[in-house]
């Protein structure tokens, strides 16, 4: 399921319209789930449905004042392509999409769960095993997303929805480019900045699979440490922190972690992209420590 970032805003008008039920299309919202830059999400139950204690289904549509913005459909209408392209147990689905005409809006399954930056906020931070667990399942839906072509473009803990069970989702594929698609040199920045790789902000440098791998290795920094390895506020020195820093020793949080896990840390975040590890290999390396650092779920 596609779940907001930051649904943050608290006015009495948005809490109650948490307990509205309307309709779009054929579908009946019955929950608010809560709100990105440019959409609203509902959890949702076809209006034919006799079934009133159900609803299997999220329904995104684009917010009243985005209906019309180019850039917002073209986001939305990326979306439903990618998603309609590409299946994976752990990559997010698109059941169908409206998207050509006002009101536009994409159906997806409901997955229970919350986004991993939420559990993070409650968690601190996650134990190496749990960490290298959640971040496996991403890289397997990467891998199957830039076999199909795309970059996801923004990999980060906000875009990934964890289970009860510990089952993963990564979602969101408003902002996934075509691996075929040649870079303007005056292309704009899309994604978050906090995750960027390097080649986001050198144009002479193309994305690639590896650039997702870059994301995720700042992903798995923070799910290990509870902070990001880069957290500087003004945007210039936080892209220069991607372009040239070190990546600062998750030891010094963490004392306990094994050095083959800072160690693929290094190679996940290398400023090079050519020394990050492909994605088939990252999986399996992940697969490796997984299994080496077993006896710490066991003992926790």
């Amino acid at each position: 399921m596609n779940r907001p970032d930051n649904p943050t805003t608290t006015s009495r008008a948005r809490i109650a319209r948490q307990h509205l039920t309307r309709t779009i299309g054929p579908w009946q919202l019955v929950r608010w789930l809560g709100e990105g830059a440019w959409t609203e999400v509902y959890q949702a139950r076809p209006t034919a449905s006799t079934r009133e204690e159900t609803a299997d289904y999220v329904v995104k549509v684009l917010k009243p004042s985005c209906q019309h913005e180019p850039t917002a459909i073209q986001l939305l209408q990326r979306e439903a392509f990618v998603a309609q392209q590409v299946r994976h147990p752990h990559l997010s689905s698109i059941l169908s999409a409206h998207t050509e005409t006002a009101p536009r809006f994409v159906v997806m399954p409901y997955v229970e769960g919350i986004s991993i930056a939420a559990a993070l906020q409650a968690a601190g931070r996650f134990m190496a095993p749990q960490a290298l667990w959640f971040v496996r399942q991403t890289a397997e839906a990467l891998e199957a997303l830039h076999q199909a072509g795309w970059l996801h473009g923004d990999v980060k803990p906000a875009n990934i929805i964890v289970s009860a069970s510990g089952h993963t989702t990564l979602v969101d594929l408003g902002l996934a480019r075509s691996l075929d698609t040649t870079r303007s040199s005056m292309e704009a920045f899309t994604g978050s900045m906090s995750y960027a790789c390097p080649e986001a902000f050198n144009a002479n440098v193309p994305f690639s699979p590896v650039s997702d791998v870059y994301s995720l290795g700042v992903t798995l920094y923070e799910l290990l440490t509870g902070s990001r390895p880069f957290n500087d506020v003004d945007p210039t020195d936080l892209a220069a922190a991607h372009l040239t820093r070190p990546m600062p020793d998750p030891r010094l949080a963490v004392p306990q972690l094994l050095p083959r896990v800072s160690r693929l840390l290094r190679q996940m975040l290398a400023k090079d992209p050519l020394r990050r590890p492909a994605v088939p290999e990252l999986i399996e390396w992940l697969v490796d420590l997984e299994v080496e650092t077993f006896s710490e779920r066991l003992s926790a």
